[in-house]
């Protein structure tokens, strides 16, 4: 069985929105048994908006990959509550100095024991000293 790893938004939006680091993504999602926040449906649904409004992906495709990243989330990871998190995800933006929502997804990956697979090398150069976080 493959490793479990929290998957963070910019990661499980790469695997569906083309992007530079769409291969990247897929390949770290294809070699852990995925977990992640049920946030990431907001924050997915997010950049599904951006495609539409800042770079002119029509709103049928658009929607489509949402609907397809969604049911990716529903279906293939280990969904938590983030509300299940709220204090040590506080705790974590305050010393780390992330956004509560970057925290959001330190906490999951601190409370199951596993790392935190992100895009965003800003939270990984915060978060590395003191965290289990890998840059995907």
């Amino acid at each position: 069985m493959p490793p479990r790893a929290v998957l963070d938004s910019s990661v499980l939006a790469a695997m569906f929105f083309r992007e530079e680091a769409s291969p990247r993504a897929l390949k770290c999602a294809s070699e852990c048994d995925p977990v992640t926040l049920d946030l990431a449906m907001a924050e997915v649904g997010n950049v599904a908006w951006k495609q539409v409004i800042f770079f002119g992906e029509s709103r049928d495709r658009a929607s489509d990959t949402l609907q397809d990243c969604q049911d990716f989330i529903e279906t293939a990871c280990t969904v938590i509550k983030a509300s299940d998190l709220s204090m040590k995800a506080f705790q974590i933006a305050v010393e780390d100095k992330v956004s509560y929502y970057d925290s959001l997804f330190l906490a999951a990956a601190e409370r199951e024991g596993i790392p935190l697979m992100t895009l965003d090398q800003k939270l990984h150069e915060k978060a590395k000293a003191k965290r289990d976080i890998r840059l995907v």
